[in-house]
């Protein structure tokens, strides 16, 4: 059983991912120019659009894993590890693009810097959800 904190963050984590991740994919996918103006103060050239709509579909898939983990988590809280590896996968990607991008606005920085340390919060409260969950659900 989780203790009441600990489900707490697990459901701030997951809500405010799903959050975040549905939203970044929507600005991402149907507004790549707003993107590119707001993060970069820039025109999108090239195959900065097409670049930017594919990590949307990484983003939508974070999202629709996120959902899927808020609805079963408690029942089968194998998908706590689920989660925690999906934001795994993006722990170093924002990272990655503030040290390539040649020029980022105050809300670019705003909005990348946080998630690289938020991903591993959010690894961290999942497994540790997970362990006290006491592997419910696991194969």
């Amino acid at each position: 059983m989780l203790t009441q904190p600990l489900k707490a963050f697990v459901l701030l984590f997951l809500c405010g991912a799903l959050v975040e991740d549905a939203t970044i994919f929507a600005l991402a996918w149907w507004a790549p120019d707003v993107w590119f103006r707001l993060f970069h103060h820039a025109a999108p050239a090239g195959l900065e659009t097409a670049l930017l709509r594919r990590a949307a579909g990484q983003w939508a898939a974070f999202a629709a894993v996120q959902a899927i983990a808020l609805l079963r988590w408690e029942a089968q809280p194998i998908w706590l590890v689920v989660v925690a590896g999906l934001r795994a996968s993006d722990l170093l990607t924002d990272l990655s693009y503030i040290a390539a991008v040649p020029s980022l606005t105050t809300p670019g920085w705003i909005a990348l810097t946080p998630p690289a340390f938020l991903n591993a919060a959010f690894i961290a409260v999942m497994v540790l959800a997970y362990r006290q969950a006491g592997r419910r659900g696991a194969p």
